[in-house]
């Protein structure tokens, strides 16, 4: 079923954006860990890289982030993903692909992106493999930017917190399967993380939440430097009942 909504813009944007100009071309590998309860397993890697493109004739930035479980966690919980975003450079997405291969959960989301009259509409599908069945497909337009997992990321990363006090929170709509749904960016702040590559790093942390069925939860907790590049030094996951995935600079 198609649907459409609309909603008011956010009316609480506490936190500025602070638009890194112009977009560098960046490559991050990370350690993969698992844990499970209280049990902490290296399991593989992750990557998130960019590069620019062209995307229907438009000068875009591909944005892509790719997770790997290795053999020994692929007996607790194997994960492939890969999550991809073309985004304009001033922040507009374009295209979003996300491919799920998590345990037995097999899916490959899509947003396409497009304005009309002012107005920002995103056409969004899920389909489950191998199999292609159709999981839903619903179009939706807002009065602002439509974000998704990447183009999210990219914001967060732009946001600047001098002056602010933890809790501060800032509100983007952003694609989730096949529906568009309030994610809250919230300031925690500061911490000092150990990366593996050796190194210390003044992080400020982000927070990313969201309400489902009444509750809120956390789904990415991002650890980015205090500093003009705001790099990820560090990303925290939810992945499943009682399992997350840390990404660890190495």
């Amino acid at each position: 079923m198609i649907t459409s909504r609309i909603s008011k813009p956010a009316s609480f944007l506490l936190l500025t954006s602070l638009l890194v100009s112009p977009v560098r071309a960046e490559d991050f590998n990370f350690n993969l860990y698992i844990n499970v309860g209280f049990i902490k397993v290296q399991s593989g890697t992750a990557r998130i890289f960019d590069s620019d493109v062209l995307y229907n004739g438009r000068s875009a930035v591909r944005t892509a982030m790719e997770m790997s479980t290795d053999a020994k966690a692929d007996r607790i919980y194997p994960i492939r993903d890969t999550v991809e975003s073309y985004i304009t450079r001033d922040g507009e997405s374009l295209f979003f692909r996300k491919s799920i291969n998590e345990g037995e959960k097999k899916v490959v989301e899509t947003a396409v992106y497009s304005k009309d009259k002012g107005r920002f509409i995103v056409n969004m599908k899920k389909v489950g493999l191998p199999d292609k069945r159709d999981l839903g497909h619903a179009t939706e337009w807002r009065e602002s930017r439509i974000y998704d997992l990447m183009s999210m990321l990219n914001y967060a990363r732009r946001i600047d917190t001098s002056g602010s006090e933890p809790g501060r929170t800032e509100t983007l709509p952003m694609v989730n399967g096949d529906m568009v749904v309030q994610q809250y960016l919230v300031y925690t702040g500061n911490k000092t993380i150990k990366a593996d590559d050796g190194k210390q790093y003044d992080c400020m942390i982000i927070s990313v939440r969201d309400y489902k069925e009444g509750k809120e939860r956390e789904t990415l907790k991002a650890y980015v430097t205090n500093d003009a590049y705001h790099r990820p030094i560090q990303l925290d996951i939810p992945v499943g009942t009682g399992i997350s995935i840390r990404a660890l600079l190495k």
